[in-house]
């Protein structure tokens, strides 16, 4: 009974450590700036109508996203292709929390103007590069550059 009680001890702790290091902190990120990180998010806070609770959540995830941007840059001019590809990643992570945090039809349903508005403007602008003959590698350079939130 007492090695029972030893090993259920031992496991609760080994879960209470793992637990804690998946915990996930929203400290501001070395070499981001904190005021772009707190201006984007007082600006999504206000275009959604975010409680406190997913006001937080939103830093959280602007956070992130400054982080695994930093992260990337060193791609840009060491391997474009590859820093395209992250950006792209970082991007539809980022909207993907941002929809995941929202939770009112009139928060979901600004969100989804907003996505449909951004697809127009990729629409328009791909077509534009492609009757200019530019490059594959402009174009996804100039789309990617076409992102809200």
């Amino acid at each position: 009974m007492k090695k029972l009680l030893f090993f259920l001890l031992i496991f609760l702790q080994g879960g209470f450590a793992v637990n804690a290091q998946q915990t996930v902190t929203a400290a501001p990120v070395p070499g981001t700036n904190n005021q772009e990180i707190r201006k984007a998010t007082e600006v999504l806070s206000a275009k959604y109508s975010l409680n406190a609770d997913q006001a937080k959540q939103m830093y959280t995830i602007q956070v992130r996203k400054a982080k695994n941007l930093a992260e990337i840059a060193d791609y840009q001019n060491s391997d474009p292709a590859l820093f395209r590809a992250k950006t792209q990643n970082v991007q539809k992570s980022t909207l993907g929390n941002i929809r995941r945090i929202l939770n009112t039809k009139i928060q979901v349903d600004l969100y989804q103007k907003t996505q449909a508005e951004i697809r127009e403007l990729r629409n328009k602008k791909q077509k534009e590069l492609v009757s200019n003959k530019a490059s594959k590698a402009e174009i996804e350079t100039a789309l990617l550059g076409i992102y809200a939130e």
